[in-house]
């Protein structure tokens, strides 16, 4: 690829008019450094699980100082960790590090909020993991998980003696004169100078994370790039040259085993590597705030993007966009070739008519057939409109996704050169998957893993099937999170598919009996994996994510909200679910929002229409035909509709 400093501008300018970026780039010569921003490298943004690298480095120092040793088990430090799974004794703080404890993935109760902060993703967790199982052996393979870093942050306070907010900020900010670093749990919640979010058209309230070591941290682009600089090789003002030699390596092996390194994404990067340079890469996502620190320790060059709108994978490429200016300076030319195109073939070797099936992943089940042995079929069972994807088989003995007719021969591979291969994981026939997504002017971005194994036969109860398949096709909206939660704004509801052709399965996971399913499968990359439970109370018919700790209420037990009804009574952590009546639909209302509440509306689809916490829209609301408006708040309170 040519130089990327032209497109890298020009696809900022691009995200520009539909977000916030600023980048910071910084050399071992600090008079060197240089900003591109749409605001300004000290604008302040959430971080998200870019977060993950501070956690790294704090507990990082104290293992450098003789306080924590990293193979040792969690429960050294944290004598009140317990888990319903023997198994947790053997987590250690490596493992947590790494993504490799076989932890769940995400307690998300509460895990981000718009405009508010609350410790009780931080004060619960361990009560929460009591009761919770792992999903592997520690240490058996990576699946990237928050409840790891979480788990870090109370050994960091235990070790320590400190709040890890204040940990960081003693120990990581002031050493290195981050004016402009801390967390929403600490100095940085509602920090002057905020860059703010914007999506779908709308200017919203700030969102943070309540988990600190996981992606709770806010910083600048100016002060991330000089976290950066800690990383650089002979750089000693914070880390021994033994703990970042630690941080960067690769922690698990395995041809589609992430990347991952101690806090790190990626520590192998192959066009860097070709070029005799390691990179080590950190993405991080909230719902609407994102960034990428990226850091080539031995060229001492670090990089870091900011944005509201987007998301992580476009600014870890805008970084190297940047990162290669930089090498290129230093004369380091760096290519990035578009993916080749595969060698196509119109015939399917017989040896794969006998991996035919029913294939499954963590939320998921599909079918695998190769029609006439021409091409390789994968159509998802748990789809309403069954979603159907075509590959045609290479001379790599893989299959590679197509677009187009393969019959009349017009068939093209895919843009984002998807590549599906036959391998095994723990004794079972599985598809592992290849892609390279097309980010235009940016570059491709390459990703690998495990996508589906085998389904196995489950035996099914008579009732236990009917009642699931009594549940098929119906939707249940969040009912537990507190008002602020960022999860109404993006994710309002779950719905509930069953699979014909496979009893015993439904795309929430398998079938255990009439109230209860746990994960399909579990595969080297399965995160945030749950069991979930089916219940009724007085509100209604409930599924309950178990891991999560999120409930569900059924689209059949929320009431129509008609005209006359003025006043909706509030309850904590209990979500006031109503369609939107005839007598209302079309009409334009006004909103009574009280402190501690807040107000959604949907279309038809679920689509986001309103949110009290867009800012400057008003009190006044159009109610769309067919949609759904949800009132949140605490006990006491009260939403007026007139």
């Amino acid at each position: 690829m040519k130089n990327r400093f032209r497109t890298a501008a020009a696809a900022a300018a691009v995200i520009m008019t539909a977000a916030s970026v600023s980048s910071s780039v910084i050399r071992a010569d600090e008079n060197k450094a240089a900003s591109h921003s749409a605001e300004s490298s000290t604008a302040v943004s959430s971080i998200g699980s870019v977060s993950k690298t501070f956690g790294a480095a704090a507990a990082m120092q104290l293992a450098d100082e003789g306080k924590l040793e990293l193979d040792a088990p969690v429960t050294e430090y944290l004598p009140d960790f317990r888990m319903a799974d023997s198994r947790y004794k053997d987590i250690t703080i490596r493992m947590l590090l790494s993504h490799t404890s076989g932890l769940m993935g995400t307690t998300g109760e509460d895990f981000m909020l718009f405009d508010d902060r609350d410790p009780a993703p931080h004060d619960t967790l361990l009560e929460k993991l009591s009761t919770q199982k792992l999903k592997a052996d520690p240490g058996a393979f990576s699946a990237y998980c928050n409840d790891g870093f979480t788990l870090l942050e109370l050994v960091i306070e235990e070790v320590s003696g400190e709040s890890f907010s204040d940990y960081i900020e003693k120990h990581i900010c002031t050493p290195l004169g981050l004016k402009d670093t801390g967390t929403a749990l600490g100095s940085a919640f509602r920090a002057p100078g905020q860059a703010g979010v914007y999506t779908a058209g709308s200017w919203f309230a700030e969102d943070y994370c309540m988990a600190s070591a996981s992606g709770g941290v806010i910083s600048s682009a100016a002060d991330l790039s000089r976290f950066g600089k800690v990383f650089f090789t002979g750089n000693t003002e914070l880390l021994s040259e033994k703990a970042k030699n630690e941080m960067k390596k690769k922690n698990i092996g395995g041809e589609y085993a992430e990347e991952f390194g101690l806090g790190w994404d990626t520590v192998e990067s192959r066009d860097y590597a070709e070029a005799g340079v390691q990179v080590i890469e950190k993405g991080g996502d909230l719902n609407y705030q994102h960034a990428s620190l990226v850091v080539a320790p031995d060229e001492e060059i670090s990089v870091s993007v900011l944005s509201s709108g987007g998301n992580s994978l476009a600014d870890q490429l805008l970084a190297k966009a940047l990162l290669d200016v930089a090498l290129e300076e230093k004369g380091i030319k760096v290519e990035h070739p578009a993916p080749e195109a595969k060698d196509i073939l119109t015939e399917v070797p017989e040896k794969y008519a006998a991996y035919e099936g029913i294939y499954v992943s963590s939320g998921s089940v599909v079918r695998i057939t190769f029609p006439e042995l021409k091409y390789m079929c994968i159509e998802d069972l748990t789809e309403e409109m069954a979603a159907v994807s075509n590959y045609m088989y290479t001379t790599e003995d893989s299959f590679v996704k197509v677009d187009g007719n393969i019959g009349k021969g017009k068939a093209v591979e895919s843009r984002d050169h998807m590549t599906m291969k036959l391998t095994s994981f723990d004794g079972k026939d599985c598809f592992t998957v290849s892609s390279c997504s097309d980010y235009g002017e940016l570059g491709y971005f390459p990703s690998d893993g495990y996508a589906y194994q085998r389904a196995e036969d489950v035996k099914v109860s008579d009732k236990a099937q009917k009642a699931w398949e009594e549940r098929s096709g119906k939707k249940y909206y969040l009912f537990s999170e507190k008002y602020s939660s960022v999860m109404y704004s993006g994710y309002p509801s779950v719905k509930v598919n069953t699979v014909s052709e496979l009893p015993g399965y439904t795309n929430l996971g398998t079938i255990v009996d009439e109230d209860h399913t746990t994960y399909n499968t579990v595969m080297p990359g399965s995160r945030d994996l749950s069991d979930i439970t089916a219940f009724s109370d007085s509100d209604g018919d409930k599924l309950k994510q178990e891991t999560g700790n999120l409930t569900y209420i059924s689209e059949d037990s929320i009431p129509a909200l008609e005209d006359g009804m003025d006043s909706i009574v509030l309850r904590t952590k209990k979500a006031s679910w109503y369609t939107i009546g005839e007598s209302l639909a079309g009409k334009t209302v006004t909103l009574g929002i009280p402190e501690k509440a807040a107000v959604y509306v949907y279309d038809s689809f679920d689509r986001l229409h309103y949110s009290s916490y867009m800012k400057d829209y008003g009190s006044r609301v159009t109610l769309p035909e067919g949609g759904k408006i949800v009132f949140l708040g605490e006990d006491g309170g009260k939403i007026t509709v007139s």
